[in-house]
């Protein structure tokens, strides 16, 4: 018995080393993603300031074959600019202290706002099945976030083309708002540290959108979890108090 505790000291000895460790390591991410959150913005409105600039200018030009080059020379940079900016934002999001300000929000409004700016791919079929006068009191601005990351995280998952569906229904006191794909699924292995900061299944990407959407979903006293299918998609299960 007294070598079977002394094994079972080691390995606790162990676990609380290695989450002592993922604690400082989670803690240098935090301290750092504010500061390079900043330093990134400012040059970044510059470029996005120039690029509309520089648009407006090429459409009042002739039209010619160096004109359609330098315009969608000019569409790559806004999509990497957007890839950026989404970067910047997660960072923020996850270092920035979180003080919910709480309105009543028309759900499908704000869900259908989140797509404006999206560019959906061809093969690719959204659907919001929720009702237009579903009123939740929440912070919209930290909804918008949360939804944005899911849909992004969603499109990702299905490079070939697939349906996007986002359904909301009433729990006792609680909403539940599911986003789910018909996609490449989560593999096992990733699962138990999905909402862990860099962790991703992406071969590009920060791995920091869900652990944000963990975090604000959280400082709005809500939850939220996953199903997951290895080739036929996922859902994310937001759930959040109807008021607070």
């Amino acid at each position: 018995q007294g070598v079977f505790a002394a094994a079972r000291d080691i390995t606790e000895r162990k676990k609380m080393e290695q989450q002592l460790k993922d604690s400082e390591r989670l803690a240098a991410i935090g301290a750092t993603a504010g500061m390079v959150g900043h330093d990134i913005r400012n040059p970044l409105q510059a470029i996005m300031s120039d690029t509309y600039l520089l648009r407006a200018e090429l459409v009042s030009l002739v039209d010619c074959e160096i004109k359609e080059g330098v315009l969608e020379s000019i569409d790559s940079i806004e999509k990497n600019i957007g890839y950026i900016n989404k970067i910047v934002a997660d960072l923020q999001d996850y270092a920035r202290p979180l003080k919910p300000e709480r309105i009543d929000v028309v759900l499908y409004e704000l869900i259908t706002g989140v797509f404006a700016p999206i560019n959906i791919p061809d093969g690719l079929s959204p659907l919001i099945d929720v009702d237009p006068h579903f009123v939740v009191r929440s912070d919209p601005t930290i909804l918008r976030r949360i939804f944005t990351n899911l849909i992004i995280n969603a499109i990702q998952a299905m490079p070939h083309g697939g349906e996007l569906i986002i359904r909301a229904s009433k729990c006792d006191d609680t909403v539940v708002i599911c986003v789910e794909d018909t996609g490449v699924g989560i593999p096992e292995e990733i699962r138990p540290k999905l909402f862990t900061p860099m962790v991703t299944t992406k071969s590009k990407g920060q791995g920091l959108g869900l652990a944000v959407v963990k975090r604000l979903v959280e400082s709005l006293s809500g939850s939220v979890t996953f199903e997951s299918k290895l080739g036929k998609g996922t859902k994310f299960f937001v759930t959040l108090p109807l008021s607070n």
